[in-house]
């Protein structure tokens, strides 16, 4: 803790503030690493903090082609950092050269999502070795390590909460928060800021000198690739309820699941939307969705569907009018050859996408709206967006932002 006069001033581990001397606006540089389950990208931000008030600066984004996640060197350890990491940091490095940024200048954290938060569960030494060759890694490349480590879900909500409101620039007086959906491949998210403080799912946050109990609660096996590997698993691979008829052999001949390891082929579909919304009805009904995300604030808060909430609202065309999807889904997934002759058109191919479309569309609903084991959400209180104010909404953001206000 430095003191300058009467002002006292504060220094985190991500936070090198110029000497004080009077100064009321200080600048930070943060690189935060989104470990995430299919592989790593780095984001670097520049922090201006004035008058108990935050800008984040987005300078760089880098995601190298063909990097693996931090999880899967669980066999191989010390490779973690040459291999996971070094690769972003030589990116990194040119990145300051090109732009007289001095390293010195830079804190480098990296936070693991799913991916980490799996292994952690299942082996934990491999975990913490996993960081030891990261940690070891950024040190030899001349950089400060700030926090290395594997976020929960509730922290991944808590954080997305924050970016998509700062991007909608509600951090002000008197202007109400947006709630957000966050639906990935491994787990989905739902946060928005609640009365009630003393909830078990609620976390502090302080943003520009307020502070908000934020509900974030994640379901780890609710991503839609894992609640459709759950799907499977329970519809079968032949006449599966949540897949179009393709009888008539246009290509694809079977469907790619896409659900990684064990890998899916759907031999045929059946498609029926009350079938197929049962099966991700009981799905939803074993994490207690709606038991544990309604507190007191959801009726009254307008939600922002994002990632994989957005795609399938885009893509089945009802951005703008999300109730619409049920109607959509069932008009054009159901009947004879109802993939060569209505998804495949509509979907714009026979990508994994395309093929998984029906499926994805029937699980967002079924969470999103279903009135007893989902959100139970109206349409007219979700927005589907991919960018806000010209900005695609991260979590990287988010936590760059909170960060800077401890």
């Amino acid at each position: 803790m430095i003191k300058c006069g009467k002002r006292i001033v504060v220094i985190s581990s991500l936070l090198f503030l110029s000497a004080c001397a009077g100064l009321s606006r200080t600048e930070s540089y943060l690189a935060v690493v989104d470990a995430g389950s299919s592989g790593s990208r780095i984001y670097l931000y520049k922090a201006n903090s004035a008058s108990g008030s935050t800008d984040i600066q987005d300078l760089a984004q880098i995601h190298p082609h063909g990097l693996d996640g931090l999880s899967s060197y669980e066999g191989n350890t010390g490779q973690a950092g040459p291999q996971g990491i070094r690769p972003l940091l030589d990116s990194l490095d040119a990145y300051l050269a090109a732009n007289d940024i001095s390293k010195n200048r830079v804190a480098v954290e990296v936070l693991a999502t799913a991916g980490m938060r799996l292994l952690e569960q299942g082996n934990p030494p491999a975990a913490q070795a996993i960081y030891r060759s990261v940690r070891e890694t950024i040190a030899g490349g001349g950089y400060q390590s700030g926090q290395i480590r594997t976020i929960s879900g509730a922290d991944e909500g808590l954080y997305s909460w924050a970016d998509v409101n700062y991007l909608y620039r509600n951090f002000q007086p008197n202007r109400a928060t947006a709630g957000i959906v966050e639906v990935g491949g491994a787990s989905a998210q739902v946060a928005y800021a609640t009365s009630d403080a003393s909830h078990p799912h609620a976390v502090r946050a302080n943003i520009n000198g307020v502070s908000y109990a934020v509900l974030s609660v994640s379901y780890l096996g609710l991503g839609q690739n894992e609640a459709r590997k759950a799907m499977i698993v329970a519809s079968g691979l032949t006449r599966n309820v949540c897949y179009p008829n393709n009888d008539n052999g246009s290509p694809p001949v079977s469907f790619n699941a896409d659900t990684g390891s064990p890998a899916y082929v759907v031999a045929s579909g059946d498609y029926r939307f009350a079938a197929c919304d049962d099966v991700y009805q009981t799905l939803l009904a074993s994490f207690h969705v709606r038991s544990s995300a309604v507190a007191p604030g959801f009726e009254a808060t307008r939600f922002v569907g994002i990632a994989s909430v957005f795609h399938a609202l885009h893509d089945w065309g009802v951005l703008d009018y999300p109730a619409m999807l049920e109607t959509r889904l069932a008009t054009h997934c159901a009947g004879l050859n109802a993939w060569s002759l209505k998804v495949a058109p509509m979907q714009g191919g026979t990508s994994k996408f395309a093929q998984n479309a029906c499926a994805n569309g029937t699980f967002i609903h079924a969470l999103l709206f279903g009135p007893d084991n989902g959100l139970g959400l109206p349409g007219g209180r979700l927005t589907g967006v991919e960018r806000i104010n010209g900005m695609a909404p991260t979590w990287t953001r988010g936590y760059a932002l909170i960060r800077s206000a401890e």
